[in-house]
């Protein structure tokens, strides 16, 4: 997987924006045309659509793991869909994901997602959808769904992080969006707001829901050295956020979202954590992509969408599902 390009978070549109711009043409030519040839297919089951504007990094996962605790509360069973990205699942296969399973076959943010609830994973949508009503699923979280055009949706929820917010404004790959910010606006009914109580996008008559990531540090972690590691979309607010709990973090090492890590990395790393006497942490989802054999050897610095509000944002689904 590569790194999100610099200048997409750039405030203006640098020369390899302006450069790549003909392809971001035929981007968008292309989301035209899978648009308007999609075939909206509809389940009998509310479906809930999450997702963003932007390729990665935004907050989506977290975000749907929230929904799910929330519709959990309210009385519902939720079972995520999710592609599987970075995974190897064919068009025709729908798997029910397993804590277990190998994440080149399911993908790390599934495979994550498992450990908390039920989810599936299929390049066809709406054949894991049907296979989450048949094993008793009675409410459906799509995860990065929000262009999706082939399957109906109750209620599209919009997540809006303020650090990386819409980069530069410019369609992939130009920029990092995957489609214009006004058709993504249009099409959602609740806004996530993570790090911010606003976006200038949004007005009055958007339904703003406010969220925070909290991350959880276990004692043992505050009184040590570390060193952190990630390969997620946006690798700097997980490096940010470990600065602001004001642990003594010595180094910090980016790597691709997605990144698969190789025993030799992993060697490299622990050479480094050796070296300057500290341990080495990483996110949850990067920790699944580590090799079995140095699981142990790594910590995980877990983390959740938290919310002051839930009752609200409760009230608000319910007009949709």
């Amino acid at each position: 997987m590569l790194k999100a390009p610099k200048f997409w978070y750039q405030k203006t549109a640098s020369l390899n924006a302006l450069l790549l711009s003909p392809l971001s043409i035929l981007w968008l030519v292309g989301n035209l045309i899978k648009r308007k040839f999609s075939r909206v297919q509809k389940i009998n089951l509310p479906v809930i659509a999450v997702g963003s504007a932007i390729i990665g990094g935004s907050g989506k996962t977290p975000s749907v793991l929230y929904i799910c605790k929330e519709l959990k509360k309210m009385g519902y069973i939720p079972h995520i869909i999710s592609r599987g990205y970075g995974g190897s699942t064919t068009l025709d296969e729908v798997i029910k994901v397993k804590p277990h399973m190998d994440f080149n076959f399911v993908g790390d943010e599934a495979l994550m997602m498992s450990n908390y609830f039920t989810t599936w994973v299929s390049k066809n949508k709406f054949r894991a959808m049907l296979s989450a009503k048949k094993e008793g699923a009675n409410i459906l979280v799509l995860d990065d769904a929000l262009q999706s055009y082939n399957v109906y949706k109750n209620l599209s929820i919009y997540v809006y992080d303020s650090i990386q917010s819409f980069g530069n404004r410019l369609l992939v790959p130009s920029g990092p969006l995957r489609e214009s910010v006004k058709n993504a606006i249009k099409k959602s009914q609740i806004f996530f707001l993570i790090n911010t109580e606003e976006c200038n996008d949004l007005n009055e008559s958007h339904f703003k829901h406010i969220l925070k990531f909290k991350i959880e540090i276990s004692p043992e972690l505050k009184e040590k050295k570390l060193i952190a590691f990630a390969g997620l979309g946006f690798n700097k607010k997980f490096f940010d956020q470990l600065k602001s709990e004001n642990l003594d973090l010595v180094l910090t090492k980016d790597f691709p979202d997605h990144h698969q890590y190789t025993i030799d990395e992993i060697f490299l790393l622990l050479d480094q954590a050796n070296k300057n006497d500290a341990f080495l942490v990483t996110s949850e989802k990067d920790h699944v992509r580590i090799p079995d054999e140095f699981k142990s050897s790594i910590g995980i610095i877990y983390g959740e969408m938290v919310s002051d509000n839930n009752i609200e944002f409760a009230t608000e689904i319910e007009k949709y599902i």
